[in-house]
């Protein structure tokens, strides 16, 4: 009887607990894919979590961010959580301006400062998995949709990255993004995609991007997705290809004297640009610099981004300074600049020597 009782008294918690967590993966597991995924192995999101994917979710209104943490909170009985989560929504509302179908459409759409923590999404995306991301740039009123493919990421990669102690960032997969619609988008684009914003793929065979997508899988697993002395990866490129040809064994980035490139050598392939691009990929923590240009928040990698777009239009880009990207140097020379064009263009001359000096230590006070 006893054994009855206890299975009578417990049995609809753990019913309605499971409800509960279908519905929340339901709901803001934005990819099928995944979806099916955390179904199919009954994963249980814990409270610190959902709140966490909530808050940094790319993919939902202002709006409904706001009125399910204010939910949520009323639910769950941790007052630190209740406090982060009071955080949380205080940002949102700071941001509400940034909520708009551009900037969620191509993610552009900051984290959270006080629910960052770092949560492991199960997901069964491997290397050659041709796949879409959910999200992508609205530059005009046509959504073109990104197409991509996952190289290097297999199983043992998995067990490495489930046990990450990052930051929510850190969730992310590496998308070699390969096409923009139809359009090609470049050998060396790619994207870091949370995997509840991925959804596989399927093009008909007689569809050209599969050949090509199928041979990139195929040329990865040939040069092995382990680089050691005795493996070093088999050189594919062109005759005209010089870079990848000389800097192939480089894993430690080096500078190119002749094309001012810097190169390295990475686990899923060869990485060549600017010296803030490829210690980003070398290190896996890159620099992000927010703006804000007519209204809309953007973003940029390198200080120096920032300039070029404050000194092509000083009237219309802002930059953002509430996630502490930026150091009280940097505001000062942005808003250095700002003022200089306000002399400038009221004056119709430049500044004197006196007059800059001036200028340097107005934006000092």
């Amino acid at each position: 009887m006893e054994i009855n009782v206890f299975l009578f008294l417990h049995t609809p918690i753990i019913i309605w607990r499971s409800r509960m967590e279908k519905d929340f993966i339901d709901e803001f597991i934005t990819s099928k894919d995944t979806r099916a995924y955390l179904h199919s192995i009954h994963h249980e999101f814990t409270d610190i979590e959902k709140a966490t994917i909530v808050a940094n979710h790319i993919m939902i209104s202002y709006e409904e961010k706001v009125k399910w943490l204010k939910q949520f909170m009323d639910e769950i009985t941790d007052d630190v959580l209740r406090n982060r989560i009071l955080k949380a929504i205080s940002q949102i509302r700071e941001d509400k301006q940034y909520y708009n179908e551009r900037n969620i459409a191509s993610g552009n759409i900051s984290y959270s400062e006080s629910l960052s923590d770092f949560i492991f999404i199960p997901h069964n995306f491997r290397h050659g998995d041709i796949v879409r991301s959910l999200y992508g740039n609205w530059n005009t009123t046509m959504f073109n949709e990104k197409i991509g493919i996952i190289l290097g990421y297999f199983d043992d990669d998995y067990e490495l990255y489930k046990n990450l102690r990052g930051d929510y960032s850190d969730v992310q997969v590496c998308v070699d993004i390969k096409f923009d619609g139809v359009a090609y988008q470049g050998e060396f684009e790619h994207e870091h995609i949370n995997p509840i914003y991925i959804e596989r793929m399927s093009l008909n065979e007689k569809d050209e991007r599969i050949a090509y997508l199928k041979y990139l899988t195929n040329l990865y697993s040939k040069n092995s997705h382990r680089i050691n002395a005795d493996n070093k990866p088999e050189y594919a490129g062109g005759s005209d290809d010089l870079l990848e040809q000389r800097y192939l064994s480089e894993y430690i980035p080096v500078y190119d004297d002749t094309s001012g490139i810097w190169c390295v050598q990475m686990g899923y392939g060869f990485e060549r640009g600017a010296v803030d691009y490829i210690a980003a990929e070398f290190s896996g923590t890159g620099l992000i610099y927010h703006f804000v240009r007519n209204g809309q928040l953007d973003h940029a990698h390198g200080f120096d981004s920032v300039l070029e777009e404050v000194l092509q239009d000083p009237e219309n880009v802002d930059i953002v300074t509430d996630y502490g990207e930026y150091s009280q140097q940097e505001i000062n020379m942005v808003s250095g600049i700002k003022r200089a064009v306000m002399f400038v263009q009221s004056h119709r001359r430049p500044m004197t020597s006196a007059e800059l000096r001036e200028n340097s230590i107005e934006i000092k006070k």
